[in-house]
């Protein structure tokens, strides 16, 4: 049960948290990124309505009430479980510098920094370096194929969603409870609170898609444009527009 909720639970907070009321418009599906745009955004108005009545409520209770030291470690704790996740994409992106940083400040945080409370790596100057599967494939040619919204977890490509269960099995949280019906409570609960702090980062955001024309473009292009961006870790290829002279001859 930790697998589904913990491994879910970065794109159900980008997904939800970042969300608002949007008419299909009559030319929904025209965008080749987004054919399947009326389907996705009757997914997004019922993520957004679970986020107005749970999430959001939630998260503020926690950002108000839990104090930020504590938060900042539950954060810490959360982003360590990635690290063996980063380490093998980099390491598959033929990243071999960055993918020994992040084992190296996995191994460091999960000792020193007492199972990942704290970031002790980063005051050693190894920097943080994530990666996912999506990304990986991204690396290597995979085309990021139409654009998904998926219930209760949010934005999604094709080429993220076929990532995603490599990313879960790389997460050492998958195998805590396995088997352990015992557990389940202890599962649940630990997936849930991830779920609360990926959301509670996002709450500063929320003032800034209230305004927007159409929130689910907002989204969906803010979803799209941070993939680009992280696949190519940063200097995506530029796209010129096409001239308009076509193939005709001018005489100098």
């Amino acid at each position: 049960m930790s697998v589904s909720l913990k491994g879910l639970a970065l794109t159900l907070t980008v997904g939800l948290g970042l969300t608002g009321c949007a008419v299909v418009p009559p030319n929904s599906g025209d965008n080749p990124k987004d054919p399947l745009e009326t389907i996705n955004r009757q997914t997004h108005a019922l993520n957004m309505t679970l986020d107005e009545y749970v999430l959001h409520p939630v998260a503020q209770g926690y950002v108000d009430y839990v104090p930020e030291p504590v938060r900042d470690s539950v954060h810490n704790f959360y982003s360590n479980l990635r690290e063996p996740r980063n380490a093998i994409n980099n390491l598959l992106q033929g990243k071999g510098a960055d993918s020994a940083v992040s084992v190296a400040r996995f191994l460091i945080n999960s000792t020193v920094g007492i199972v990942g409370l704290f970031d002790v790596a980063s005051y050693m100057n190894l920097e943080h370096a994530p990666e996912d599967f999506g990304q990986t494939l991204g690396k290597w040619g995979v085309p990021a194929g139409p654009y998904i919204v998926w219930p209760l977890l949010g934005p999604s490509t094709l080429r993220d969603t076929v990532g995603y269960p490599f990313d879960v099995a790389a997460d050492p949280s998958t195998y805590l409870y396995w088997g352990e019906s015992d557990l389940v409570p202890y599962s649940l609960a630990q997936g849930a609170l991830y779920v609360i702090d990926m959301r509670a980062g996002l709450l500063a955001t929320d003032a800034m898609l209230a305004t927007a024309v159409d929130p689910y473009v907002a989204v969906r292009e803010a979803y799209l444009q941070n993939r680009e961006f992280s696949v190519y870790d940063g200097n995506p290829p530029l796209i010129f527009p096409e001239d308009d002279f076509g193939d005709e001859d001018f005489d100098e």
